[in-house]
């Protein structure tokens, strides 16, 4: 059953509200719907790749050349979706220096450390 205009004002008041109030909360909430988000869709990925094979094989033993087809192109539609996710993750972890993606913020890697060097090096100056 979907809210009524004046109900769905109400939340997105109290939502604001909550966001102004605990950015840290906010900032926790946003990243766990991404990250549940992403998982589902990876495991629709992964069926799709699964249902288009077992199309591709009954076509094939059925000498029914049409539905190797439609699986074919359901594993190629599931994988090139697999790699837009992949694509998105990684744009967001490649984010700029003011950004408050978790992959931003961890340390290590060489590309990390490279990038902190050089913004030192421009801060100092």
């Amino acid at each position: 059953m979907p809210l009524s205009d004046n109900e769905q004002r109400l939340l997105d008041e109290i939502e604001q509200a909550l966001y102004a109030e605990d950015p840290k909360f906010a900032a926790y909430v946003r990243s766990a719907r991404a990250r549940s988000r992403t998982r589902r869709s990876a495991v629709l990925c992964g069926l799709g790749v699964l249902a288009g094979l077992a199309l591709v094989l009954v076509g094939l033993v059925a000498n029914i050349i049409a539905l190797s087809v439609i699986g074919f192109v359901l594993v190629v539609g599931a994988c090139g979706y697999a790699v837009q996710l992949l694509r998105g993750r990684n744009n967001t972890a490649t984010a700029p220096a003011g950004s408050t993606s978790a992959a931003a913020a961890r340390p290590g890697g060489l590309k990390s450390r490279m990038e902190d060097r050089l913004r030192r090096r421009f801060d100092s100056e």
